[in-house]
Order: structure tokens, then sequence, then C-alpha cells
């Protein structure tokens, strides 16, 4: 049996005691930063996963639309080349086209003659202009347009035309 102070035991228990959860206190601490930090960590890496997908979306977009104004540009310069080919060849096509030599041709291989002038008739057909129109051809800005051009073509035509 041992006399003494209990005061003193409990004391140095009592200091055992807050010495431990002053410990667990801190260790409970620094494992709340260490996950905080953990989390923050996890969000500022899944910031820059989404910011390097988003970018590389971005650069293929781009890439993307240059290659295709690449294309346009190569098919703008074929057009041209086309439409100079083409248009070359309507005028060598009118350029071959000549009424002398269809004349002379006419005369010496086939044998044809121009028509006597007792030969010529002419012919007065009397007949009312009609023509039908739907809807779709009345209406609109368009196709007002158009119709008084081809109504101007037409009196053009008709001032110019022999009678």
């Amino acid at each position: 049996m041992e006399y003494g102070n209990l005061a003193v035991k409990e004391y140095k228990y009592n200091t055992v005691k807050t010495k431990k959860k002053k410990r667990q206190a801190v260790r409970v601490k620094r494992n709340r930063e260490e996950m905080l930090s953990r989390k923050r960590n996890i969000k500022r890496m899944v910031a820059v996963v989404v910011m390097s997908v988003s970018a590389g979306f971005m650069i293929s977009e781009f890439v993307a639309v240059h290659e295709t104004r690449q294309q346009v540009r190569v098919l703008s310069k074929e057009l041209s080349a086309q439409e100079a080919v083409s248009s070359q060849k309507i005028f060598e096509l009118e350029q071959s086209i000549d009424l002398g030599e269809i004349e002379r041709i006419a005369t010496t291989k086939l044998g044809m003659q121009r028509p006597e002038p007792y030969q010529i008739i002419y012919v007065n057909v009397k007949s009312d202009d009609v023509t039908e129109t739907t809807a779709g051809e009345v209406e609109g800005v368009g196709n007002s347009i158009m119709a008084f051009l081809k109504g101007m073509g037409s009196h053009i035509v008709r001032i110019f035309s022999i009678q």
C-alpha cells in the first residue's frame, strides 16, 4: 500500500490524457488538412484535364476550318480554270461556225440552191398570246423584277425586229 497524495497521480493521469487528446486533435487536423489539400489537388487536376480537352477540341476545329478553307481555295482555282477552258471552247465553237462555209458546202456537196422570190411565201398567223401563270410565279419581288426585265427585253426585240 502506498501512502501519498492522490492528486499528483490524478494530475499525471490527466496530463497524459490531455496530451493524447491534443495529439489526436493534431492528427485529426492534419488528416483534415491533407484531405482538403487532396481535394484541391484533384479539383486542379480535373480543371487542367478539362482545359486540355477543350483546348484540343478548339485546335481540332481550327484545323478543320483551315483545311476546309484550303479546299475551297483549291476548288475555286479549279473552277476558274475550267471556266476559262469552257469560255475558250465556246469561242472556238463560235469561230468554227462560218455561214459562208456552210452555204458553200450546202450548194456544192448537197446540191442545194437559194429559193427564188416566187418560192417564198409569208404567212400571217393571227393568234392571241395567252399565258398561264401560277401563284408562285406571280408572287415575290424577284419574280416581278424578272417579269419586268423580260418585258423590257421583248419590247427591245420587237423594236429591232424586221416586220
